[in-house]
């Protein structure tokens, strides 16, 4: 068959499912605090060691801190567990933690813990964010993560960034880091925000509920052109997954 004979049933298709996800996001749920993680990012993990990072709601300040700089008590006060945009864009009861972890080989890692607010569409595809910071989007790539006590590995959404910076001399130079991240809901996991979305949609059709969601994310420094820094997502998130994952049995 022809790919313009195709055609009608394509845009039929594609009518039924925005009407079906039209239809999941407008009807009456029962909505729940029930979500597939804690929010909580542990003090340590393995060899690395956890500080929260925290940040000053002052316009004029726009700075962060972690927890072990922090001197006066009553600093705490002013700061927050999200960034004075963070706090202006999202829903006011969205749950936010962050942690930088260092290595004793002088390595360090960013973890972050977002979970969704009432309104279940306040998290959103980590590349909207990192694209508005002046990132260039390289590379992106699933990747699997051995869990112990997991039947199956975690797959894991990868974003390889670049940004270009001045060096002396006028010559530029680029910066490699990498982003990791998989969303998370009640006895719903999945590294793609379209599929995210899809499972949301079945629960509020199917199940008549909807949970909160969350997702998870691993930053770090890479080298460009390797592929070594898996290594460190996977020992990294073969850590942490079990102490933030809610058991549901």
């Amino acid at each position: 068959m022809e790919t313009r004979s195709l055609r009608p049933y394509i845009v039929i298709v594609c009518l039924m499912a925005l009407t079906s996800l039209a239809f999941a996001f407008s009807v009456d749920v029962s909505l729940t605090d029930e979500a597939g993680v804690h929010l909580r990012l542990p003090g340590t993990l393995g060899n690395w060691s956890g500080d929260e990072i925290r940040f000053c709601q002052n316009p004029k300040c726009r700075k962060s801190w972690v927890a072990s700089e922090i001197d006066e008590p009553e600093l705490w006060g002013r700061l927050s567990d999200k960034s004075l945009s963070e706090e202006d864009i999202l829903p006011k009861d969205t749950g936010m933690l962050k942690k930088v972890y260092t290595h004793p080989t002088g390595r360090s890692v960013h973890a972050s813990v977002v979970l969704s607010a009432r309104e279940r569409g306040s998290i959103h595809r980590p590349e909207v964010c990192l694209t508005g910071q002046g990132q260039d989007l390289t590379a992106k790539h699933v990747i699997e993560v051995p869990i112990d006590g997991r039947e199956e590995p975690l797959q894991v959404m990868v974003l390889e960034l670049e940004r270009k910076f001045r060096i002396e001399g006028g010559k530029s130079r680029k910066h490699g880091t990498y982003y990791a991240y998989w969303f998370i809901g009640k006895d719903r996991e999945t590294p793609h925000h379209h599929m995210r979305m899809a499972l949301m949609a079945f629960d509020r059709i199917f199940r008549n509920v909807a949970h909160r969601w969350a997702y998870i994310s691993v930053d770090g420094i890479r080298e460009i052109g390797s592929e070594d820094y898996h290594d460190e997502i996977r020992t990294f998130i073969s850590d942490l997954y079990p102490a933030i994952k809610i058991d549901s049995t």
